[in-house]
C-alpha cells in the first residue's frame, strides 16, 4: 500500500467507525510552516513530541482528526500519520488503525471535569490541591513557554507544576498554574510545590523492574538488592527507574524517600542520567558508562518521552531543591560537552 492510498484509507475508516467528520480532517506535511504564533507553538510542540527535536517547521507529517464535544467545543487528535504508516507497513493496517481506536475512545470518556476548571478559578486552595502535579521539562526547549509559570529550575531542566485535567491513564490532560493562580489562592508558593510533589509521588508511584517477579514493582513498597532490579546493558549494569505507566517517569527520582532508598541499594551515592522526561537511569559513581548514555540522551530521541536534560547527575542526598521539601542533588554535577 503507498503512503497517499494508506492516508486515505486511514481518514475513511476514522470516518466510518470511529465517527470523525472527513471535511474537519487536516493534513500537514513535513517542512509546515506558519506566521501564526499559535500555529507555531503549536508544530513546534508537535516536533518535540514525535521528534524530540525543536524547529519551526515540522519533521514529520501530521494528521489532525477532530472529535466534537458540543456545538461549540472539540478535542483534536494528533496523529503522527507517517509513522503510523511505518507501524502499518510492518505490523498490518489493522495494527496501526487499531492504536487510533483505542486512543479515540479514552479520548471520548476523558471529558475534562468542569468542576476542575471551576476549582481553579474559585480562589479556594483546598479544593484544587489534591489536582496539582509537577511535571519534567527541558528548561531551554520549553523557556518561551515557562513565562508567568510556577516551576522549580534542576541546572538544565526544570520541574513545572501543573493541574491535572483528566487521566485515562493513557492519556493525560493537565494545564500549567500561573504565578497569578497562587495570589488568587493566597498560598505560598513551596507550599504550593510541595503538596505537588506529595500528590505526583502518590499519583504515579516509583517503580523499578524486578528480574525475580518479571514486572515492575513498587520501589518504596519492596526490599531490593541491586542485582535483582538490574539491567544488563553494554559495558555497564544499571537501574531504569520510571513510574507506573511511564507518566512523568523522571519526577520519580525527586519522590520522597526515593533517592535515600536508591543510594541504600546501591551502597552510596550514584549518577543519574534521564535519558527523556519518562526513563532515569541509576549507575554506580564511577561507572563510566554513564556518558555513552547521556551522549544518546543529548540526541533527543530515546524512547517516547521528550529530551529532558544533557548532564549526568550525582546524588547523594544532602542537598534540597529550594522549596521542595525532598533530598535531591549534590553539587557534585558532571557536564558532559
Amino acid at each position: 500500500m503507498t503512503y497517499e492510498d494508506f492516508i486515505e484509507q486511514y481518514k475513511r475508516r476514522a470516518h466510518e467507525e470511529l465517527g470523525y467528520d472527513l471535511e474537519r480532517m487536516k493534513f500537514y506535511p513535513e517542512g509546515y510552516t506558519s506566521d501564526d504564533q499559535l500555529k507555531l507553538e503549536w508544530i513546534r510542540d508537535s516536533n518535540l513530541r514525535y521528534t524530540g527535536e525543536e524547529n519551526t517547521k515540522l519533521l514529520t507529517d501530521i494528521l489532525i482528526l477532530e472529535v466534537p464535544r458540543d456545538e461549540h467545543n472539540s478535542t483534536f487528535h494528533r496523529i503522527a500519520i507517517r509513522q503510523m504508516y511505518e507501524r502499518g507497513q510492518k505490523n498490518g493496517f489493522d495494527t496501526a488503525f487499531n492504536d487510533n481506536r483505542e486512543m479515540h475512545n479514552e479520548i471520548k470518556d476523558a471529558d475534562v471535569d468542569m468542576e476542575r476548571i471551576e476549582a481553579r478559578a474559585s480562589g479556594d486552595y483546598e479544593r484544587i490541591r489534591d489536582q496539582l502535579i509537577l511535571r519534567p521539562l527541558s528548561y531551554s526547549l520549553h523557556v518561551k513557554d515557562l513565562r508567568g509559570c510556577v516551576y522549580r529550575k534542576v541546572n538544565d531542566f526544570v520541574l513545572c507544576l501543573y493541574q491535572v485535567l483528566a487521566d485515562t491513564g493513557h492519556n493525560l490532560t493537565t494545564s500549567k498554574i500561573k504565578r497569578m493562580d497562587l495570589e488568587k489562592w493566597g498560598i505560598e508558593e513551596d507550599q504550593v510545590m510541595h503538596d505537588a510533589l506529595v500528590n505526583t509521588a502518590r499519583l504515579y508511584p516509583a517503580c523499578v523492574y524486578d528480574q525475580r517477579t518479571q514486572k515492575e514493582e513498587n520501589l518504596l513498597e519492596k526490599e531490593f538488592t541491586k542485582e535483582d532490579i538490574s539491567v544488563q546493558a553494554p559495558h555497564s549494569k544499571l537501574i531504569n527507574l520510571s513510574t507506573f505507566g511511564t507518566t512523568n517517569g523522571t519526577v520519580a527520582l525527586f519522590s520522597p524517600g526515593v533517592i535515600e532508598k536508591l543510594m541504600k541499594i546501591m551502597g552510596g551515592p550514584f549518577q543519574a542520567v534521564f535519558m527523556n522526561t519518562n526513563d532515569v537511569l541509576i549507575f554506580d559513581k564511577d561507572d563510566k558508562a554513564a556518558y555513552q548514555f547521556v551522549k544518546t540522551a543529548k540526541q533527543g530521541k530515546t524512547g517516547m518521552g521528550e529530551k529532558l536534560s544533557e548532564k549526568i547527575y550525582l546524588c547523594d542526598g544532602k542537598h534540597m531543591i529550594p522549596g521542595i521539601i525532598v533530598q535531591v542533588y549534590s553539587d557534585g554535577k558532571v557536564t558532559v560537552e
